[in-house]
């Protein structure tokens, strides 16, 4: 059974007025489109293509499924490097894909139609990290995560860019061209949550121009499961649910430098497919962000009281100006004071975010939670 989960509020920004996620998304009456077998069948070629391009084997893009299969027959895929390759295609070979048009209209390559994704209230279409117009792009850069990055020594929630909906640890790439990243994430462990305190665990791209597209995780309080979801500033889709504490391995979330829609898949198990309203401009210029956060209406800097502890591992990105991968480590990180607010890369407040690196495997624990009390 196709089934949607309803998401009352969605990523670090949102006001949160409810306690869990719920609902569903009933079969709709049928509807005529042009998103029939083989526009899905296009859909799973452009993935697999990305997961060739991604283990660094050049394939011809216009190949058929077929022929990019045989392509990966041929290469050697008992050596490390490519030890998850076959897998992996076979996966995306027989995965279900969804498609969310602009509209919010939901297509399934096994059902078709199925309905509408969920609407984002007007409240909940607030900052969900770092947004610009083109005349203010960042010009101050902060290299280390770690860095104490505060305005007069001691921000106020008003002076941090989402800095009344929550705690957070927002670690954000330069506008860049970022299209892609993938990893393996360990959802967080979740302790003694406080009324109306939601964590949350994603990765985000923003345009320049202000559009944005989060993909990750949202914790349902009443179920006590983490739930994968995708959102636009409209639209919202959810997909399957998983243990605090347990680790999604392959978590894949990127834009077609073609058609501009934007991928989520975990674990390649459902690739779920939203077109978005970028351009080639904003893929030359897109950021990237990661976000472990616990979210509350009206966070005043000391009245959260839960705790958040989950890692992103052995992150690697990808640019709109190559077809590879490499470890998130190699870029910069950056973060703007633009004379009122703190935008990008920062921990708020800081005596809420403790960080441990294992480099060996590039491990990123964040903890978030009130050490004053």
């Amino acid at each position: 059974m196709f089934r949607k989960k309803k998401f009352l509020g969605m990523g670090l920004a949102t006001i949160l007025m409810c306690s869990s996620l719920s609902g569903s998304l009933a079969y709709a009456e049928s509807k005529s489109s042009t998103y029939d077998a083989s526009f899905f069948e296009n859909l799973k070629q452009r993935a697999i293509v990305h997961e060739l391009q991604e283990h660094k084997i050049a394939v011809n893009p216009k190949s058929s499924i077929a022929e990019l299969l045989n392509t990966a027959d041929s290469t050697s895929l008992k050596s490390k490097k490519n030890s998850d390759l076959q897998q992996n295609l076979e996966k995306l070979n027989e995965s279900e894909y969804i498609y969310l048009t602009l509209d919010g209209e939901v297509y399934s390559s096994e059902k078709g139609y199925v309905g509408m994704a969920d609407k984002v209230e007007p409240k909940d279409d607030s900052v969900t990290g770092a947004t610009y117009t083109e005349t203010n792009l960042p010009n101050e850069s902060y290299n280390n995560h770690n860095k104490t990055i505060n305005s007069k020594n001691n921000p106020t929630p008003s002076q941090v860019n989402g800095g009344t909906t929550g705690a957070f640890s927002r670690i954000q790439l330069n506008f860049d061209g970022f299209d892609g990243v993938n990893g393996r994430v360990q959802v967080p462990f979740v302790y003694n949550l406080g009324a109306e305190e939601q964590p949350w665990m994603y990765f985000g791209f923003d345009s320049p121009r202000g559009k944005v597209i989060e993909g990750g995780f949202g914790y349902q309080t009443g179920r006590k499961v983490w739930q994968g979801y995708i959102r636009n500033s409209k639209f919202a889709y959810s997909l399957g649910t998983w243990p605090s504490g347990q680790t999604v391995r392959n978590v894949k979330f990127y834009i077609d430098k073609n058609t501009y829609d934007s991928y989520l898949s975990m674990e390649n198990s459902e690739v779920v497919v939203m077109q978005t309203p970028f351009n080639s401009s904003d893929l030359s210029s897109m950021s990237l962000k990661r976000v472990i956060s616990i979210a509350k209406d009206n966070f005043n800097g000391n009245n959260i009281y839960g705790q958040s502890d989950g890692a992103f591992m052995d992150l690697v990105v990808s640019k709109t100006n190559s077809d590879y991968y490499y470890p998130w480590e190699n870029y910069s990180e950056y973060s703007l004071w633009d004379g009122a607010q703190w935008h990008g890369t920062i921990d708020w407040p800081t005596y809420y975010v403790q960080y441990f690196d294992n480099q060996d495997n590039r491990r990123l624990t964040a903890t978030i939670k009130n050490r004053n009390r």
